[in-house]
């Protein structure tokens, strides 16, 4: 299947009512969120569905290139690096937020939510700067 634009931004336009809901999460304080199961559970949902479309936009670029598949989601971030289309301190970013999402996803532990909340507040920023990233880079091959 070749690289489909369209749909990659459709799957960005498709983040603005999450993106919402995460900034009205965020501006609770973070003793309001550890208290509240309502808003851990919120926010688990937003991060695990932000996060899962960086990496269906990272698949998706890569599989489309000529480079050896990645063996895992942090891999497939580290490809996107390699093929230029984001620097190098934004891909340790990245890895760090698919690592939050396996452990939200796969529940390996408990979830310290504290560290969830920080997580939430650095995922507003760092899913704009992936975006931003990606589409930068749409523009110049076109």
């Amino acid at each position: 299947m070749p690289l489909n634009h369209i749909l990659i931004k459709e799957k960005f336009d498709y983040t603005k009512k999450y993106l919402v809901i995460l900034r009205k999460i965020i501006t609770n304080p973070v003793d309001t969120f550890i208290d509240n199961l309502e808003l851990q559970l919120e926010g688990e949902r937003i991060f695990e569905i932000l996060a899962q479309i960086m990496l269906d936009i990272c698949t998706h670029i890569v599989a489309n290139a000529d480079i050896e598949t990645p063996k895992s989601y942090s891999d497939c971030m580290s490809a996107l690096n390699s093929l230029t289309i984001i620097p190098k301190e934004e891909t340790e970013k990245y890895i760090s937020l698919i690592k939050m999402r396996n452990l939200i996803v796969h529940q390996y532990g408990v979830i310290d939510y504290e560290i969830l909340y920080q997580s939430l507040v650095t995922l507003e920023r760092d899913f704009t700067n992936f975006r931003r990233h990606i589409l930068i880079w749409f523009e110049k091959k076109q």
